[in-house]
């Protein structure tokens, strides 16, 4: 693919509307809905750099033949490329603003003559060349990460109730990149406390009525054939108090595997939630870590299947569960019966013993990027290092010095 050489380019671009720019990162190629290229470092005439998404296609017309200029997922484009433009300077994007078009006819020949294998050269991201000096600089790339979420969190826990910020966390992980939005609007459309008033249904009616209380708020309920018991969810769901449901549309279901519909996270949401409504949701998480397995405790918590695998519970614990239990602790008295200092801490090495996580697009490209072989020893903690690294270096492209040496 041609512009995935771009950075190989001596001399910038130069867009159909008279802007030189030079490519520093052509961007990680995107397998999902929205543009081809995610996250390209492109560098102005003054030095200034310009990090945003970049879609392809053979002319500019196919910008509106696909239907972009009226889908949201395009508004972060900063560069419309094409073989030959044909038509128009710049591309209008949903948001009203304008992205500039570039052309590759000029420069082909050299791209297709440059390497496959060529990197940008991009000072943020370089690492040690030996296998420790690699592991020391990703596991304190990964601490950053996870300090980082904590104090989030931790400014949350200043505003808010702890099970509030935990539900919001979880359900901000439910949703993916995709559909991380929605699944924030179906949280503040059924807060925590709302759910927690079923504690006094009884049990065995308990996770029924969670199933249906979110999920006919999510507006999912008739796109959720699939669900166990869906009729009788649907019963339910007329007795209990009513909730406006969000309108399908918000949701984002294109290219969206079956098993990854959020139909079935939000049931599995559900199914976590009432699964702590007798101690809490911020009790039962820290009382799972400190006396009933600790992380293995919490993944097991968190697996709901068929609704949540094991995989995504095990990035929950990573990404969710353990930071927030680390600031949770670092808050003061969490109830637990042990101080909140000793709850940070077993979060802290529960994080460090957590195996390697699933791949993703950025740990991919971080390997790619670092000439980290794909059979190195990754953990969790290390790979939250490669998008820490990406995050703070790669989208800092084009600056003069680098973070990690």
């Amino acid at each position: 693919m041609l512009w995935s050489r771009a950075h190989t380019l001596a001399e910038a671009l130069v867009t159909e509307d008279g802007q030189r720019l030079r490519v520093a990162y052509p961007g990680r190629r995107s397998s999902g809905a929205g543009p081809d290229f995610r996250d390209a470092a492109l560098v102005t005439e003054s030095g200034g750099v310009i990090v945003g998404d970049v879609e392809l296609h053979l002319n500019a017309g196919g910008w509106r033949a696909h239907g972009h200029h009226i889908d949201a997922n395009y508004n972060g484009v900063a560069l419309h490329v094409v073989f030959s433009p044909k038509a128009g300077s710049a591309t209008r994007l949903q948001s009203g603003m304008d992205a500039p078009i570039a052309a590759l006819e000029a420069v082909a020949a050299r791209l297709e003559a440059a390497s496959a294998d060529a990197m940008p050269d991009l000072p943020g991201i370089r690492l040690p060349r030996d296998d420790e000096g690699i592991a020391a600089a990703l596991d304190a790339a990964g601490d950053a990460r996870f300090l980082a979420k904590s104090r989030g969190f931790g400014l949350e826990l200043g505003a808010s109730d702890a099970d509030e910020v935990l539900y919001r966390g979880l359900m901000d992980a439910l949703g993916y990149a995709t559909n991380r939005k929605p699944f924030g609007a179906l949280a503040a459309r059924v807060r925590y406390r709302t759910l927690a008033a079923l504690r006094d249904t009884p049990r065995g009616t308990r996770p029924a009525a969670a199933k249906a209380l979110l999920l006919g708020a999510s507006g999912l309920m008739g796109s959720a054939d699939g669900i166990e018991g869906i009729g009788e969810l649907r019963r339910i769901r007329g007795r209990l108090p009513y909730v406006k449901p969000m309108a399908k549309r918000e949701w984002r279901l294109f290219r969206v595997r079956p098993s990854n519909h959020p139909a079935r996270r939000v049931v599995g949401a559900a199914l976590i939630v009432e699964g702590c409504l007798d101690d809490g949701l911020a009790s039962a998480f820290g009382k799972t870590l400190m006396l009933e397995g600790g992380g293995r405790g919490l993944v097991a918590r968190m697996a709901t299947r068929p609704y949540v695998g094991v995989a995504r519970a095990r990035d929950m614990l990573v990404n969710v569960a353990l930071p927030f239990l680390h600031a949770y602790g670092v808050a003061g008295d969490t109830g637990q019966g042990s101080s909140g200092g000793a709850l940070a801490r077993a979060a802290l090495d529960a994080y460090a013993a957590a195996p390697k996580l699933q791949e993703n697009e950025i740990t991919r490209e971080m390997r790619r990027l670092c000439g980290i072989d794909g059979k190195a020893r990754l953990t969790a903690r290390r790979q939250q290092g490669l998008i820490q690294l990406y995050r703070t270096g790669v989208m800092g492209a084009g600056r003069a010095q680098g973070l990690c040496e």
